[in-house]
């Protein structure tokens, strides 16, 4: 994306490389959220249910109907669910935007997209803004569910995995391991050899990674750490042992085993954006004298 010349060579080589119906399966799984949010829109706002008054749905409805009871499968398996809401917004399918005699304008407009791309980026160089997130010109929603990293169900195993990474700052095995659980990468915590200007590696990370929100499994304490802005907090870890008790700072040496409900709050606060809102309350409840940024 630095020019003309670049993105043509760019766009060549991804046609020569991608096949065209990997292509056509990328950009529909990527458009499929929006065209949702379209249509419950038309719902909400104007009460249309375009499901229903499609007339072109009529004929599948009877045959659906006529199955019994396995008609709302029927109808659901027709096709798929991006080609139907593009029916039922009356929009082109992906094959027709994709064909150049059909759309002669779409190489123009994704030429002003991709230009529209390099001045943003250009504005947008600063630490401030991409720590914020600022390195696309239109975010793309996430087509599937979001979840966090996948951690194994035994603790132990996490434990051999942290003796064996490396910091990607330091290169260096972390003396403190703390597994960023929004991207799966292991940084070392509040450790002098990756500290710049008193800040350390898990907050420069965060910036990076997660813009102002951190959470991290400090592996050796077996606890979680919240970061957002400069203060955080912290939590005992999804792991407990076969009484159902934590074992923040591994002081009893029981087997541990991780717990799915535990672990499935903590990515509902991630994904409801409530982690600013449970730090701060953490700090109202205790004394906190500050230190975060050092982490």
């Amino acid at each position: 994306l630095q020019g003309p010349d670049a993105d043509a060579d760019a766009l060549e080589r991804l046609q020569t490389a991608a096949h065209p119906v990997t292509v056509t399966k990328m950009v529909a799984t990527l458009l499929l959220p929006f065209l949702r949010r379209v249509a419950l829109l038309l719902n909400l706002q104007y009460g249309l249910d375009v499901a229903r008054e499609a007339p072109w749905l009529q004929a599948e409805r009877l045959q659906a109907l006529g199955v019994g009871d396995h008609g709302a499968q029927v109808l659901a398996q027709s096709e798929p669910e991006c080609a139907r809401l593009l029916k039922l917004l009356n929009l082109p399918g992906l094959h027709q935007l994709f064909d150049p005699a059909q759309q002669p304008g779409t190489l123009p407009l994704v030429e002003g997209w991709l230009r529209e791309l390099r001045m943003f980026r250009r504005r947008h160089t600063s630490p401030m803004s991409l720590g914020a997130g600022c390195t696309m010109a239109i975010p793309i929603a996430m087509p599937t569910l979001y979840s966090l990293v996948e951690l194994p169900d035994r603790f132990e195993v996490l434990f051999e995995r942290s003796a064996k990474a490396f910091c990607p700052r330091c290169n260096g095995v972390p003396s403190d391991p703390a597994l960023c659980l929004l991207c799966g990468s292991f940084v070392c915590a509040q450790s002098f050899c990756c500290e710049e200007d008193g800040v350390g590696e898990c907050n420069m990370h965060m910036k990076t990674c997660g813009g102002t929100v951190g959470v991290y499994l400090l592996v050796k304490k077996c606890g979680l750490l919240l970061l957002h802005h400069d203060n955080g907090c912290f939590m005992s870890a999804p792991y407990l042992d076969q009484h159902g008790e934590v074992d923040l700072g591994l002081k009893r040496g029981r087997p541990l085993f991780i717990n799915n409900t535990r672990y499935e709050e903590m990515r509902r606060l991630v994904l409801t954006q409530k982690i600013p809102v449970f730090i701060a309350r953490k700090i109202d409840q205790a004394f906190d004298i500050g230190g975060w940024v050092s982490l």
